[in-house]
Formats: structure tokens, sequence, C-alpha cells
């Protein structure tokens, strides 16, 4: 798709603000009128906050597909197992009640997949109705007439149960690593980051990752990226994520470098996946153990682990987190950063920190 940002002007425009308007989003006076000023990139900050995404203002993959799943309401229409599956906020609201009653215990991605049948079918069930795996009328319903203790619990996540090593014993965990190259189009950033910055970030990236993989490999960790080679390491979002569910990896690391306009940001970050009334506790846990490792053994500045909406976190199957170990924005860190030496012991503080979580 074609990335839109301030001063974007057209069709592609008007669809924008006619969506974030249904959503009840202040566009100010003008309204819907086709370009992409100032009040349509505060309401697109103001989606992407309220979303759990990257605050840019800008349009990117992830954020209209989130824009588009905003749009539809549970009852909307009927929801059934399909190719290619349904998404949208009425399956994510779905997920959400069905993991709150005790059938769904996964993260409420939106998309309509063979767990949500399943979880569904196990509903159906439970409540004496037809089994057919479709929200239609009656299966909404007994939904709805349960709506009041959905409504009630604070929290829809699952007694956590260390699975772990779920595997046969001696069998190590399969893990994913996956390089983040950040927007594919340089000049859609308002940040002001350029090719050669995007190029850096990519190559630092995939360097760790490599040290990482060498590293968990040694230790009978089977390990696999996202990407075959360093032609395609900067694939698209979505296709990283159908590359790591299709690998049946139990865990993905997504490794990043921060960008910021203000060049005296620095530290480091991680992230896992938080729902609307539920997060990933994998995913929590393990983004916890690698911010202790990176923070207390380089001494890098903490600046905390984040719940959050991003693609990478919801959309995939396994426990992922997104690990930020520096902002290439800031000299002093990408000087740092730039340093082999340096990226290796980034790499044994991530390997680290996945042993001490799977295996403690």
């Amino acid at each position: 798709m074609e990335i839109m940002k301030k001063n974007s002007s057209g069709s592609n425009v008007t669809d924008l603000q006619r969506r974030l308007k249904l959503l009840s989003y202040d566009l100010g006076v003008t309204s819907v009128d086709g370009i992409f000023g100032e009040r349509t990139r505060d309401a697109v900050k103001k989606f992407q906050q309220d979303r759990g995404l990257l605050v840019s203002g800008i349009v990117d993959q992830e954020t209209w597909q989130e824009l588009v799943d905003a749009g539809y309401k549970i009852g909307d229409r009927l929801l059934y197992l399909k190719n290619p599956p349904f998404r949208g906020d009425d399956v994510r609201t779905l997920q959400l009640w069905l993991k709150t009653l005790g059938f769904y215990p996964y993260n409420e991605n939106g998309i309509f997949c063979e767990r949500t049948l399943r979880a569904l079918v196990e509903f159906q069930d439970n409540m004496n109705i037809e089994d057919d795996g479709i929200v239609g009328e009656r299966t909404l319903n007994h939904l709805m007439g349960l709506k009041r203790i959905i409504i009630s619990k604070k929290t829809s996540n699952f007694p956590y149960i260390n699975n772990r090593n779920r595997r046969n014993p001696g069998i190590k965990n399969s893990i994913m690593l996956d390089c983040d190259p950040g927007p594919k189009d340089v000049d859609a950033r308002d940040s002001g980051e350029d090719a050669g910055s995007l190029n850096d970030r990519i190559y630092i990236c995939s360097n760790i990752i490599g040290f990482c993989r060498e590293m968990l490999t040694e230790c009978g960790y089977c390990v696999q990226t996202t990407f075959n080679n360093d032609e395609n390491r900067g694939a698209f979002l979505f296709d990283r994520i159908a590359n790591a569910n299709n690998s049946g990896a139990d865990y993905l690391i997504s490794i990043n470098l921060n960008y910021s306009s203000d060049r005296g940001a620095n530290g480091c970050s991680c992230y896992y996946f938080r729902g609307l009334k539920s997060y990933s506790i994998g995913g929590f846990q393990l983004a916890n153990e690698i911010q202790d490792q990176l923070v207390g053994g380089l001494g890098i500045l903490d600046c905390r682990v984040h719940g959050a909406n991003y693609a990478i976190l919801k959309n995939t199957e396994m426990i992922s987190v997104v690990v930020e170990p520096a902002f290439i924005s800031n000299e002093k860190q990408r000087k740092k950063i730039e340093d082999t030496d340096y990226q290796k012991k980034i790499g044994e503080k991530i390997t680290g920190a996945v042993k001490t979580y799977l295996e403690d």
C-alpha cells in the first residue's frame, strides 16, 4: 500500500479520513477533504496511541490494517472459518469473550483462525446449541447473555502454567529471530532518518541476530530467522509474520534500533503483547529478562519494558518480544552499536536471558 503522511492527498486520504471520522476522531472544521493536514495527523496519532501502536502520525501497512479492523463491530456480520480469514475488531471481541470465559487461551489478534474455531465450537457445545462454528444470531445471543460476567472480570488472562519446556525431555525449544527494518519508505518518516541510517540499522540488527543465532545454536536450540538471506532480511512486516507462523517456532525475538528526532534520546526498551484485558505472560517475563540482562550487563539507560499491540507481537502464534537495545539517532549510542564487539555483547546478553528464562 502507499504510505500516507502529512501533505499526502487524494482518494486514499479521503478514505482514511472517513474511517477516522466513523470512529469519532476529530478532524477539525475541514473534516473529510482528501488532504493530510495537521488535524488528520493528530487524529492518526491519537488512533495509534489508542491501539497500542508506534505513534508516528504516519499511516503505514500496520496502522492501515488496524484502522480497517477497527471498523468492524461484533454482530455486524456472520463470522466463521474461511480463507482468507475474517479479521477485525468483531473477531477480536469474540476472542476476548471466549478467552474470558475460559475457551481461548491465546492472544486476541482479531483473526478468525483454526484456534478461534475450536474455542467457538467448544463454547457452543457447552451452551447446548448447534456447534456449527458460526457466530450467528443464536450464538451471539448466548454470548450477549454472558456479557455481564465477561465485563465484570478485570482480566481475561488464564492462570499461568509453566510450559516453557513443553517439548519432549531433552529436546530444546525452537527460537525464531527477526530483523525489524522499520518503515520501507524512508521519505515517509517525519523523524528525518535518511537512507544511510536505515541501511545501517538493518546491517547492525542483522549482525546482532547473527551473533544470537550462533550462540543459541551452540546452546543446543533450534534457531531460524524470518528472512532467508541478506537480500530479504528487510522483508515486509506481514511476510515476516507469515514466515514466523509457518516455522513452528516456540519463541520469536525481533531486533530493532530505536530512532528519535530528539538526538538526546537514548536507552534500551523491550516490548511484549498487551491486548484489551490480557497480556502475554510469557512475553512479559522474557522481555523483562532480556531488559535486565542488557541494562545490567552493558550499563544502558533503562527505558523499561512495555506492553504493546504491534503486529509482530499480536499476529505471531508463539511467545514474541521486540528488543530495542539502542537509539541509532543518538551519536554516543550509535558509535557503540556500530562496533562489532559491542554487537556481540548484545548477542551474549540476549542469549543469556533466553537461557535463564527457558532453563532456570
